[in-house]
């Protein structure tokens, strides 16, 4: 049986040349190539794909955003292919769902094997040398023992600054108003002695989070 992919990138040449590659591929059955967010969600609406191949820069839009969006009961295998070389985008990735993450400088046969790799139900995620489920598991950790000091609706709102969102987009995501993110991160500054969001940030990277 093929595996079915839809393929989404903002670049013309990339995604033509993508879907030429994993279509030419007798395993591999192209059912959609989409070049924004919201192409993207419709299409996985419409094909309930095995396996989705996602940039995440896409026309000025965040490719995490369709991640987010992924429903938990049946989500498909997600294969992030970018250019980003930052670990801490890779790992939002990873913890977002993505299966398998490609770098567009690897070898094309690199994103074939993943792509086969995460549809048997198995995770890619050492990228350029860093094994980013270590690194998983270092913020599980952290993240127990902020558990122990924070509520959940704080905690919610550290992932979500973790994360790279802003007061605006945390309160949108938790439906609350920003006034309400502002207290709850006072709340979280108090209890971990820390003078603002640049010290959590740091406090943050600093205990593996």
């Amino acid at each position: 049986m093929s595996i079915s992919l839809v393929l989404v990138d903002d670049h013309p040449l990339m995604l033509a040349g993508l879907g030429q590659l994993l279509g030419a591929e007798p395993d591999f059955d192209v059912r959609a190539t989409c070049s924004s967010v919201e192409e993207g969600w419709r299409a996985l609406e419409a094909h309930r794909p095995d396996v989705v191949v996602l940039d995440l820069k896409l026309g000025g839009h965040d490719g995490l955003d369709l991640l987010r969006r992924l429903e938990p009961a049946r989500p498909p295998a997600v294969v992030v292919l970018t250019a980003v070389e930052d670990e801490d985008v890779w790992l939002s990735a990873a913890r977002l769902g993505a299966k398998g993450i490609v770098l567009k400088a690897t070898a094309p046969r690199v994103l074939e094997d993943c792509v086969r790799s995460v549809h048997r139900g198995e995770r890619w995620l050492t990228v350029a040398g860093v094994d980013l489920s270590k690194r998983l598991e270092q913020r599980q950790l952290a993240e127990a023992r902020l558990e122990h000091v924070v509520t959940p609706r704080e905690l919610e709102v550290v992932q979500l600054v973790a994360l790279g969102l802003d007061n605006q987009e945390i309160a949108t995501r938790l439906a609350i108003s920003v006034g309400t993110v502002k207290i709850h991160l006072h709340h979280v500054y108090d209890k971990l002695r820390l003078q603002g969001r640049h010290d959590l940030i740091r406090f943050l990277r600093e205990t593996g989070y």
